[in-house]
């Protein structure tokens, strides 16, 4: 484990920050996606934080605390949080675990292939 890349885009004509996680999503990978999670946090005009989670090709139980944490820093903020892009694993990991509809959009129901 331990590969990770993240990248930060804004649309500015609606204040969303996506922030896009690939590789994976654990442990290691904590300072990477919190510095940025962080910094979205922190920028003026943002009124949404996006974890797009759609290259992620694995997840553990330490990268959905992160995931958790992003989203009550959000909450403390006042911002609008959300994982999109959730598939296989990473999608898989979000709803077993209970989270899914704590951090994903509500209009994607679809259920995962297991």
């Amino acid at each position: 484990m331990g590969r990770v890349q993240v990248s930060v885009s804004r649309d500015a004509g609606t204040g969303v920050l996506t922030v896009a996680v690939s590789g994976d999503l654990d442990l290691s990978s904590e300072p990477a996606v919190m510095g940025a999670v962080d910094r979205a946090l922190a920028g003026d005009g943002v009124s949404s934080i996006h974890v797009d989670v759609s290259a992620v090709e694995f997840l553990d139980s330490s990268g959905v605390s992160l995931l958790l944490r992003g989203r009550r820093a959000a909450d403390k903020r006042g911002l609008a949080y959300r994982v999109t892009g959730a598939q296989g694993i990473a999608r898989q990991v979000l709803e077993l675990t209970g989270v899914w509809s704590h951090l994903c959009d509500p209009d994607d129901s679809r259920s995962p292939s297991l």
